[in-house]
């Protein structure tokens, strides 16, 4: 009796806790948050390094690595536009950050290796389940190439004594040895034809021919006089080209390994030729140069039948990666990730058909202009993207690593634009239009810790300083500074023009409080904004207390009513405001995030508010209704670091994984 009285307990229970689970999904009128719009970082690159890209059979689709992820994208979408996110396709396996990938010749597998020396199998289809994991060395894994048979994988890189070897796909046993060489290898090829036939080419200025299976070494020709950047057997298995940092194209025989000629210089060329490719009927290869130009070689001639340049012919506009999918489409990619998509005539000639910009790295901020829907994002690498509503990112370069960008919202009368503020401590304007940066810098000579509009025109922003201080930009510059403005080091800054308030968040006091027990005072100082052209103007109100980790975002909602605080613990907490300038706790039991809060916005309605954290996890909560809620999970990889309202049901996210997401609520 007593044992059936406990099941029936334990059942009960068991219940109760089901329904406790389900209830806070339930959500009306928060149902689901649609994606609605992708835009993926742009492939990884590495100055003096050559860049592996690579697409599928059909020439459909381009593969790359961007941190440690692998995506690939349809390139049909990419030359007419409008891409969308099943368009798209990352695999987030690696741990480590990638560094080549390559799929199998019947498009069913695909190998990725990153700098741990790791490779990993993984489908192509269907779930993209990882098949295999094989740690082939310490260094970096910077090439890959599979058997025409899709069964046998080469690999090459940067290992103490292993620097390539051959396995098969299913088990990893060896195949023979790959060797040859005293340095690193950079690149390697396989034949796709019987017999098997592997070259590689590496910083021993070496390129060595491979006999099998099993694999082992049978020559090598030390034509080159620089380091060996690039080596391709053509897709008829005759020959083989190498491309190195001596600006020489050589051509071998594809299965003795024999040198048949090198090609004839162009005047002019310079620098590297950091990667080669050839043309699908093998009569032809393009190379990728540090000289900012893309040529095409005729193989018989032994000479270049055509070149282009590329952009400006600046630093960013270097060629260091290069594929030839289909006889009339060739893909580069730039040192700053830019992709572009030529088309290729009869006879070899070049034209630019498209080019992919965007940002590389993560992106750590994000902000959008209400006039226009354009969405503006950067990161630490120095780049800022202008993304508009059903166009491509537009691109500029600041130098710095970027921290806040303050757009305008629906109310403001002026041409679209933005404030950039970067770790050089200066202000810059940037023009939406053309993606531009207008005027000079203005030099707030100290870290900018955030930034907000002072005013309802929008015309003057306030900046809260790292030295405690406030500065007030405006259209012609700063217009006047507050030093000591308040007690501590601000955290974080958000204002509301309308109802004349500011919040300051700032750090806890020094010392303890008793017993040796830490201070975690993390208090919200209210300030109420009277004339926003002077610094008296700027009185202080209100101590807000409650948080008990450093607060690390806050938000007015639209209607200034509503002050939404969150923390580097998991805590997101809401305030009412009223009139006198009393705030109040409304809301303290959102606290489903795992790990720090770094970004909140508020939804055009001001009711729903838009929380991202590091935990990867995006939530929609519901002030009228604070047990309902939008779960987004995995929104990115490595955390969320931005979130920004588009509109009463949309609204963005980007992360640390250099991905821009924008949701629609159905």
């Amino acid at each position: 009796l007593k044992s059936a009285l406990l099941r029936e307990v334990f059942r009960a229970h068991r219940h109760a806790l089901a329904q406790d689970e389900r209830r806070p999904v339930r959500s009306i009128p928060l149902q689901m948050a649609r994606l609605t719009r992708v835009v993926p970082p742009l492939p990884q690159t590495e100055r003096g390094a050559f860049c592996p890209v690579n697409t599928d059979s059909p020439g459909e689709r381009i593969l790359y690595c961007n941190g440690t992820n692998v995506l690939w994208r349809s390139l049909e979408p990419l030359i007419k536009g409008g891409e969308k996110p099943e368009d798209i396709f990352t695999w987030k396996g690696h741990s480590k950050r990638t560094t080549v990938a390559a799929m199998t010749p019947n498009s069913q597998w695909v190998v990725s290796g990153d700098v741990s020396g790791a490779i990993r199998i993984w489908g192509a289809k269907g779930d993209n389940v990882q098949k295999n994991e094989f740690k082939l060395w310490d260094g970096a894994v910077k090439d890959a190439s599979w058997s025409s048979d899709s069964t046998r994988i080469v690999a090459s890189g940067d290992g103490k004594e292993t620097r390539a070897c051959a396995i098969i796909a299913d088990t990893g046993s060896k195949t023979g040895e790959v060797g040859g060489h005293a340095k690193q290898i950079n690149s390697v090829s396989f034949r796709s034809q019987r017999p098997f036939r592997v070259v590689t080419g590496g910083e021993d200025m070496l390129v060595a021919f491979h006999q099998g299976p099993p694999f082992k070494y049978a020559k090598s020709h030390n034509t080159h006089s620089n380091f060996v950047n690039c080596v391709r057997y053509s897709p008829d298995g005759d020959f083989v080209v190498s491309a190195g940092a001596d600006s020489k194209l050589c051509l071998y025989e594809g299965k003795e390994g024999d040198l048949l000629k090198e090609f004839e210089k162009p005047a002019g060329i310079a620098g590297s030729l950091w990667a080669a490719a050839w043309s699908p009927d093998s009569a032809k290869v393009v190379t990728a140069g540090g000289d900012k130009k893309l040529r095409i070689w005729d193989r018989e001639a032994g000479a270049q039948v055509c070149e282009a340049q590329v952009g400006t012919a600046q630093l960013e506009d270097m060629l260091v990666g290069v594929a030839w999918p289909t006889a009339n489409r060739i893909i580069s990619v730039c040192l700053d990730g830019r992709i572009l998509l030529w088309d290729v005539d009869a006879s070899g000639a070049a034209t630019l058909a498209a080019t992919v910009d965007g940002t590389q790295g993560p992106l750590t901020c994000l902000a959008c202009d209400a006039a226009t829907g354009a969405l503006i994002q950067a990161g630490g690498d120095g780049f800022i993207a202008a993304t508009w509503p059903d166009q491509a990112p537009r691109k500029a370069k600041v130098g710095k690593s970027i921290q806040h960008i303050l757009a305008h919202g629906p109310g403001f009368a002026g041409p679209p634009e933005a404030w950039v503020f970067a770790l050089d401590d200066c202000a810059r304007n940037l023009s939406l239009e053309g993606c531009v940066f207008s005027g000079e810098p203005v030099a707030i000579k100290e870290f900018v810790v955030g930034a907000a509009w002072l005013d309802q025109q929008e015309t003057r922003a306030i900046i809260a300083g790292g030295k405690n201080s406030f500065h007030c930009l405006g259209v012609g510059g700063l217009e006047w500074s507050k030093p000591d403005a308040v007690p501590r080091r601000p955290t974080s800054i958000a204002t509301s023009p309308g109802t004349g308030r500011m919040a300051i968040a700032l750090e806890r006091p020094e010392g303890m409080v008793s017993a040796g027990v830490q201070n975690s005072q993390f208090d919200i100082h209210l300030f109420n904004i009277g004339d926003a052209g002077s610094a008296d103007g700027i009185t202080p109100g209100n101590v807000l207390q409650g948080h008990l980790k450093e607060v690390t975002a806050m938000k007015f909602n639209p209607a200034g009513d509503l002050l939404a605080s969150a923390d580097a613990g998991n805590k997101i907490m809401v305030w009412s405001c009223s009139a006198d300038g009393a705030a109040t706790l409304a809301i303290t039991d959102w606290v489903l995030h795992t790990a720090r809060v770094t970004c909140l916005d508020w939804l055009a309605g001001g009711r729903r508010l838009v929380s991202g954290s590091l935990d990867q996890l995006v939530y929609v909560w519901d002030a009228d209704k604070p047990s309902d809620k939008i779960k987004i999970a995995e929104a990115h990889k490595a955390g969320v670091s931005a979130v920004v309202s588009c509109g009463e049901k949309s609204f963005a996210s980007v992360g640390n994984d250099g991905f821009l997401r924008v949701y629609q609520i159905d």
